[in-house]
Order: structure tokens, then sequence, then C-alpha cells
């Protein structure tokens, strides 16, 4: 853990971790007490009122505060409420997370740091694959995820919860457990309880077989980037021919129309479906040299044999 905060963190620099009291996230708070940058430790904690252990975690938090003198930022959020008056076309679980990541977010701006380590580790990987996979994710939502990606610093991604819980247990450290990760109401809690556990019956190595396919999808993605910004950087990044867009290979293609996409719409895929992607192509190739298309955000024209975005 020290080499990997000395990768990333000056001497004196706040050393900021998102907590939820469970064994993933102390398992974090307790490797970074061991090391020279426990002084700086900023742990945040966000309650999202949805659970009456939500209290005692916040006292347990604050009491290993006080204990071993590092810092405690608390948030909350009343999440069934919001969602009901708000934001009734997004789940439960993913307001809680955007009201969770604000909360953060806010927290470095407080702070002045562009950092935050959460505790994601193997089989967080394996189980957000799985997530993304039948949600209908496409490969930039399979690919692994990253030691450092945005604010956000993961580096617990090669140790796996056997690991963390025998860290726990051997040395006798408390930590809070979230009783509802054992229900089933949520997609991700069926994945994690019910069916990513029988794979190890087919192979106990499935972990790590996944976890290198998902490598090898980052070389494939890496692969796609690279023709995407080798063909839109032939003009000037703001439109292309359609007869050169014609010439690609079918794949290409529509990671061009989904990268223009992502960038037209805050650096988010969300809302493109594989019918847009269609439609955009059926677009481009229309018999109409004087035509609008519009995705949310992403605005294209077509102006006879180029299309402008």
């Amino acid at each position: 853990m020290e080499k990997f905060l000395e990768k990333y963190f000056k001497k004196d620099e706040k050393v900021i971790v998102g907590c939820s009291a469970g064994p993933d996230s102390m398992f974090l708070v307790y490797k970074i007490l061991e090391t020279k940058f426990a002084k700086n430790l900023v742990i945040c904690y966000f309650n999202h009122n949805l659970r009456e252990e939500a209290l005692e975690e916040e006292r347990f938090l604050e009491d290993l505060a006080k204990e071993k003198g590092f810092q405690i930022e608390i948030g909350d959020a009343k999440i069934k409420e919001l969602k009901e008056k708000f934001y009734k076309s997004i789940s439960l679980e993913e307001l809680a997370r955007q009201k969770r990541y604000e909360f953060f977010n806010a927290i470095l701006n407080i702070y002045n740091s562009d950092k935050i380590l959460l505790a994601h580790h193997l089989d967080d990987k394996i189980e957000t694959f799985f997530f993304n996979l039948v949600r209908g994710s496409k490969i930039s939502g399979l690919v692994n995820m990253k030691e450092k990606s945005g604010v956000i610093l993961r580096p617990l991604l090669n140790i796996s919860k056997k690991e963390i819980l025998e860290f726990l247990e051997k040395n006798n450290l408390p930590y809070k457990i979230d009783k509802t990760n054992f229900e089933n109401d949520f997609a991700r809690n069926k994945l994690r309880n019910l069916i990513i556990p029988k794979f190890s019956e087919i192979n106990e190595k499935y972990k790590q077989n996944i976890s290198n396919f998902m490598d090898y999808l980052d070389e494939i993605k890496d692969l796609l980037d690279l023709e995407v910004k080798n063909f839109l950087e032939k003009f000037d990044g703001k439109y292309f021919l359609i007869e050169d867009f014609n010439s690609l290979p079918n794949l290409i293609q529509k990671e061009v129309i989904r990268y223009i996409f992502f960038i037209s719409n805050g650096n988010s895929t969300i809302g493109l479906t594989s019918k847009n992607i269609d439609e955009v192509i059926k677009f481009i190739n229309g018999k109409n040299n004087k035509t609008k298309k519009e995705i949310k955000q992403m605005k294209l024209n077509k102006d006879n044999k180029k299309i402008l975005y």
C-alpha cells in the first residue's frame, strides 16, 4: 500500500477514502493506517438513509477516527424521498450511487484534491463485468476497471474478497456488515450471491481468467479507439466525408458514431442504443443532402458529401 500511495500522493497531501464501514473499505483504511500517510487520512462516509444500521456505522467510524487520529467527513441524503419526488426514471440503487459520488466530489473540492481512493477489488471487477454484460453494454462497459480513472484511485483491484476477509479476521480488525448485500432485491446482489459463485464449480480460477479476458478486451478497445481517432483526425474534428466513412468496416463506423455521441454528451454513452446507431448510419447514407439528425446532445448535419457534428 505504501508504494501505491507514494506513486500518487505527495508527502503532506490529504489521502481521501470513500468508506462504507464494510470489510472492503475498512481493509483499505487499515492498510493506509500502516503507512507513513496515516496522518494524512480523511475518510468520507455517506448515509443514504436506507438502513437503520447507518447511524451505528457513523458512530463506529467517528470513534475509530478519534482513536486513530484521522479526519472524517459525513454526508447524507434521503434517497427514497428524492426518488419518489424527483428521480422516478432511475433505480434506487443508481440514485444512491449518484448522490454518493456527488458527496465525494464535494469533499474533494473542500480539500482542494483531485483523488479519492475506493475499495473496488477483484470480485468487484468480475461482478461489474457481468452486470454490464447483461445490461447490454458494448466493449467500453466490459473492459477492466482501471487503477486510476478520473479522480478515482483503486489500489485493491488484484486482491480478492477472500483475502480481504482473511486479513481482517486474522488481525481481529472490526468492520460493519451491510445486511442488504445478502438480500437479492437488486440485480447486482443476485449476480454476487446467486450466479457468480456457481462459476467456481466449473473452474476455481474463473476470477483470474475473466480478469485476463477483460485485459484482452482493453487491448481490443485501444485498437478500436486508435482507428476512430485516425479516421476523425483526417479532417478537422468537426466533420467527416461520407465516402470515407462508408469505406470503413461496419464495426469502426459504429464506433465512430458512438465516439461522437460520447463527446457530445459529457463523455457518456448513456441513452445511445444499437437502434440509434443503425438509424444514424441510415441517415448518413440517405438520399436527402440537406438534413439533420439529433440524439440527445449529438447533432449531425448532412451537407452534401459531408457530415458535420
